[in-house]
């Protein structure tokens, strides 16, 4: 057998390279003529009773935006939209589609690095190599137990994980057709239930503009990585559409870290009368990403790869009528992931074979019931799980069939009291019931007080993580039988206080207290004694303080510093480093040209695989510092709008690592264009 050969797995699949110029195709000879605003789904809508998707979260003040004509009348902020405090004393800071644009980010780690709080994880420039190591996101030290297992990760308010093995994938959550993000560093047990000590929640684009038109993106850039995306939108008075295909692929900076994440989408909506919106959403994604394995590390006849295909769909009926508001969200999520990989035992490869089915409702209704009062009442119904065995050159492997149900029931009651001064308290309770863990209780309270420029807020959650579908299916190949179903869940209790002020015209300033204690963390404990298990043994504190600045000091100049504070104890809690730090400018220079400039530094951390080691390592402290340029394509008197741009990451030449072993990419560049129509 040749040295890095691909074995043991299906063929590598080419979705979007053919899909998207055929795509392009059909939308430019069916697009209409005129112009066209961007479609996103954090704008109101002309007509019919459409809501936010998460109506948690307060939706961002609308700027004066770039249309698909290219033009720009006003900056957008940098690395953030904004953090505002929403109706139960929760803090959300949201990315837009802007900010994604402005920092050329290419999947969702990359999108919120640069977020206060959040540390990710990843091994090469394009894909996600599984969970984990390969790519995660961590918010305050949460999602190193099992990766990414106490964060929720969300499609309009829709739970996206691996069934079986409970983290999200970051290649099945393209970025394509996020209009923002939504990242909650609180726990939000009551509105978002199991998994949510943090959350991010990624909210699809729509067209809200009346007519057509579509816009594309193409770069090309070192290791011969190139990205290629276009999105199309169209409305009238009762229908509109939302399409998105789109392919990324790099050779990677290292022998053996090339990847390839392919996507596509559409959504249609109908508006029925005055009052009721119905919507259907379809995601399609396809990753094939591989593992360059530590550096000097000694050579293995394969190359570690993982190779997923999902599809998810999500059919919304929403109503608008007097006091009463509501959404009715029915969904399926199907992901088949192949992860080949090498046994050093048995000299051989093999692939674990996965194949994810999560489905499920999620039913939520909201009125007025008197003056300044707000309830919100809430059903969720989750099934999760699947099929996962190892493929061998001697057999299949035992294989675990299983799926676990949570139904869970919810309420919330708000009070606003006052005019010029508001207070707004709030108290909500969740009760869970799980198939094989019975029942969980979750709760908050919150606190809003708003005056003049000032919003100051304080919550405390009580919120619970169940063991998820590995853990059966580990036990199972351990020879523990049904010993996990004497597992129980890890809490958090929560405690936040914060204030929000303009300080002047332009100018706002951030900060905000927290207090975590987690208890009974699922932790793999490895023999002696033999077999390996899982158990109920992590008990931790994280006390923290995060600030951030944003100010615009001129119509053309927009800054933003923030950094996070944490104390932990015990200490060296993975992925929690002491101190972190961002800055970022958007200059607006005459002519319409925009410079993008952002900078991170993230302190020395502990790191955990949490799959089969307890053992931590810690990775040194690194500087990161990006920019994008662009100009009109008007400049080179070709007419029409759009612009051209460079973009240049680790622009000081950083050695820096997420994973011991694993550097990842120096200085490095991309040249594209942006192309409305």
């Amino acid at each position: 057998m040749r040295l890095g050969q691909r074995t043991g797995r299906r063929p590598r699949r080419r979705l979007c390279a053919g899909w998207v110029v055929a795509a392009a195709v059909a939308v430019l000879l069916a697009a209409p003529a005129g112009s066209a605003e961007d479609g996103s789904a954090d704008q109101p809508p002309p007509t019919g009773p459409e809501a936010s998707e998460q109506p948690t979260a307060r939706q961002p003040a609308q700027k004066t935006r770039r249309t698909f004509r290219g033009s720009v009348d006003v900056n957008a902020p940098p690395i953030l939209e904004g953090s505002s405090v929403d109706r139960y004393g929760s803090l959300v800071s949201t990315v837009s589609d802007r900010q994604i644009s402005d920092l050329y980010a290419q999947d969702l780690a990359s999108a919120l690095r640069r977020v206060p709080g959040v540390v990710i994880s990843r091994y090469n420039a394009v894909g996600s190599y599984g969970g984990g190591d390969g790519g995660a996101v961590y918010i305050r030290g949460h999602g190193a137990g099992r990766p990414g297992a106490d964060i929720l990760t969300l499609t309009d308010g829709i739970p996206r994980f691996v069934g079986i093995w409970t983290h999200p994938l970051l290649d099945t959550l393209s970025l394509d057709d996020a209009a923002r993000i939504d990242v909650y560093r609180s726990a939000q047990p009551v509105l978002l239930g199991n998994m949510a000590f943090g959350a991010i929640d990624m909210v699809s684009k729509r067209r809200v503009e009346h007519g057509a038109g579509g816009r594309f993106v193409g770069s090309f850039g070192g290791f011969d990585t190139v990205v290629g995306d276009l999105e199309y939108g169209g409305r009238s008075d009762r229908f509109d559409t939302y399409l998105t295909a789109s392919h990324r692929s790099s050779n990677g900076h290292r022998p053996n870290a090339d990847g390839e994440v392919n996507a596509a989408s559409g959504r249609i909506g109908l508006v029925l009368g005055d009052a009721w919106y119905l919507s259907l959403q379809l995601d399609h994604t396809e990753g094939d990403v591989n593992d360059p394995g530590a550096e000097g590390a000694p050579p293995i006849p394969v190359v570690p790869s993982y190779d997923t295909r999902d599809d998810f769909v999500l059919a919304t009926l929403r109503h608008r009528r007097g006091a009463w508001e509501g959404t009715y969200k029915v969904y399926s999520d199907r992901l088949d992931a192949d992860w080949l990989q090498w046994d050093a035992a048995s000299n051989g490869s093999f692939v674990t074979v996965t194949r994810s089915r999560n489905y499920g409702l999620r039913l939520r209704e909201t009125t007025a019931p008197w003056s300044g009062g707000e309830l919100l009442l809430g059903l969720d119904h989750d099934v999760y799980g699947g099929e996962t065995f190892e493929r061998r050159p001697t057999g299949r492997g035992p294989v675990t069939d299983l799926s676990f149900r949570n139904t869970a029931p919810y309420l919330m009651l708000s009070q606003t009291f006052g005019a010029t001064l508001t207070v707004t308290p709030s108290v909500g309770v969740r009760y869970n019931d799980s198939r094989y863990f019975g029942g969980d209780w979750g709760g908050q309270a919150g606190l809003k007080v708003g005056f003049g420029r000032h919003a100051v807020y304080a919550n405390y959650a009580h919120g619970f993580n169940l063991p998820g579908v590995y853990a059966a299916a580990m036990y199972g190949g351990w020879g523990r039988g049904n010993q996990w179903q004497d597992l129980k869940a890890e809490t958090l209790d929560h405690l936040e206080a914060g204030w929000l002020v303009g300080l002047a015209e332009g100018v706002r300033l951030d900060v905000s207290l927290f207090h975590d204690r987690v208890q009974d963390a699922l932790r793999f404990v490895p023999p002696p004694p033999p077999p390996p298990q899982f158990a109920n043994v992590g008990d931790y504190t994280v006390r923290g303080m995060e600030i951030a600045l944003q100010a615009r000091t001129s119509e053309r100049l927009d800054l933003f510093v923030g950094a996070t504070f944490n104390d932990s104890n015990p200490g060296h809690v993975p992925d929690l480093p002491e101190t972190t730090a961002v800055g970022g400018m958007s200059y607006l220079g005459a002519g319409d040209w925009r410079l993008n400039l952002d900078v991170q530094w993230v302190g020395a951390h502990d790191v955990l695989n949490p799959r089969f080691s307890p053992v931590q390592a810690s990775v040194d402290a690194y500087v990161l510092a990006n920019g994008r340029i662009g100009v009109p394509v008007a400049w080179l008197g070709l007419g029409g709008g759009g612009e051209l741009f460079l973009v240049a990451e680790n622009l000081l030449d950083e050695r820096y690592e997420y994973r011991i072993g694993y550097p990842m990419p120096g200085r490095t560049w991309q040249v594209g264009v942006d192309l409305p129509f």
